[in-house]
């Protein structure tokens, strides 16, 4: 875990399912969470600062104009909207957690299960593929070198046929990130990335994405949980470091890179604890072979404990960022949308109906003009929910709520999404015995 002077936040499993804030060894599950101190305020840096955007939704408005509104606009369609098309489980009834981590490309999903029955458990992630609208199990990767404890599979990300997987705990949490790739339809490790600087405790791999030949791994503990980013390029089946990413204002404790994503040449990178736990997210660019800092983002509302920057996603120039902590854990995520150089604040999501201790933010995605956001305590029992979000004309609307045909409490339905085109990918790692993942179509 690192010195224990350092003030970390981390996502773990303790029993079933359980979120633990580690500040100085200070431990408590997410009903408990209020705040996350980091020492001494400092001076914000110079945030690219959007316009002021509205937080006025019908959800917040008083109940007579509510059902005023609703009575104009008649009952919800349910003629539009996802629609479940399967639910995903391993087949080889060892994983726990199953769905702790989630991602797809084309007809093609990853589910990570960092943790398992088996005494000597170093995780694993679990390839699916879709032939019309059926899915199989196609692969179950595991890492070459696995070790007990690893929790190989707590962070995944796929683009086209390749996968990678971050692994922040392994060699004294230094960390590692392998990479898989597809022939035909046999998957085989390609590569085990690590970073050219990498010490105990950097934590390399808690977050990885990839598009194309690019990825981008977090390691948030580096140099004292200031953080850093590492960019990775593929040249053949050779792959090299290209980069390292950190912030131009990065501060200890900061965490940058507890999330990132990418898109092309653009890469965002979150940093939750920054300014007391207010947090940012930083956009960095390539031009050629070099990346600079574009934009440091930050909500138009953001305040302390918020956690904005717990999770990130990109796609072209639209940004989704999240804060889950944000009023009494209720949630928020923000979307920007880049003109020319400039990033700006287009919008803030919250749930039609949010409530105090859901969560909305503990994961998001975006895929061109829509966006899911999960919300990992909502329902009764966290059992939990995702929402989907479409963008028309610069304008965000929920579309609809999503739950499993089959939930239970304590399912975390939420715990991690993804998107791709028109389908949906949801975890649920409390789910039953081993944990589901669920897939939606028609979006």
């Amino acid at each position: 875990m690192g010195p224990a002077s350092s003030v970390r936040l981390r996502v773990r499993r303790l029993g079933a399912i359980t979120a633990l804030l580690t500040v100085g060894g200070l431990i408590a599950t997410p009903a408990s969470i209020a705040s996350v101190s980091v020492g001494a305020p400092r001076a914000p840096g110079r945030a690219v600062q959007a316009p002021q955007a509205s937080r006025k939704t019908l959800a917040r408005a008083p109940k007579a104009l509510q059902a005023a509104v609703r009575a104009t606009l008649g009952p919800r369609s349910t003629l539009a909207g996802p629609s479940q098309q399967a639910e995903l489980t391993p087949s080889d009834g060892t994983a726990n957690d199953f769905g702790w981590s989630v991602d797809i490309s084309g007809s093609t999903a990853v589910v990570g299960a960092p943790f398992c029955f088996q005494t000597s458990c170093p995780g694993a992630a679990y390839v699916f593929v879709r032939s019309g609208s059926i899915w199989t199990q196609q692969a179950k990767l595991t890492a070459s070198d696995g070790l007990n404890g690893d929790e190989f599979g707590f962070n995944i990300a796929i683009s086209g046929s390749t996968v990678v997987v971050g692994v922040d705990v392994k060699n004294q949490a230094a960390g590692v990130a392998y990479v898989f790739v597809r022939s035909g339809t046999i998957w085989s490790q390609q590569a085990e990335l690590t970073a050219s600087d990498g010490v105990a405790y950097d934590h390399f791999g808690v977050s990885v994405a990839i598009s194309g030949s690019t990825t981008v791994v977090g390691a948030f503990g580096r140099n004292s949980f200031t953080g850093a980013a590492y960019v990775f390029v593929r040249s053949g089946t050779i792959w090299s470091q290209q980069a390292e990413l950190t912030a131009s204002d990065g501060a200890a404790s900061d965490e940058f890179g507890w999330s990132v994503d990418i898109s092309g040449s653009t890469a965002v990178v979150g940093a939750l604890l920054k300014n007391n736990a207010t947090g940012a997210a930083y956009m960095f660019v390539r031009s050629g072979t070099i990346w600079s800092q574009r934009a440091e983002l930050t909500a138009s509302d953001g305040a302390a404990s918020d956690s904005f920057g717990f999770r990130v996603a990109i796609s072209g120039p639209t940004v989704l960022v999240a804060a889950p902590y944000k009023d009494s854990n209720t949630g928020t995520a923000y979307v920007f949308v880049r003109s020319g150089t400039i990033w700006s604040q287009q919008a803030e999501l919250t749930a039609s109906d949010g409530t105090a201790g859901d969560y909305f933010g503990w994961s998001v995605a975006i895929s061109g003009s829509t966006a899911i956001v999960g919300a990992i305590d909502k329902g009764p029992k966290h059992a939990g929910a995702a929402y989907v979000f479409v963008n028309s004309g610069g304008i965000w609307s929920q579309l609809a709520e999503l739950t499993a045909s089959d939930a239970t409490a304590y399912d975390v339905f939420g715990y991690s999404v993804s998107l791709y085109r028109s389908t949906l990918v949801v975890g649920a790692p409390g789910h039953g015995s081993s944990g589901a993942t669920y897939v939606f179509v028609n979006v």
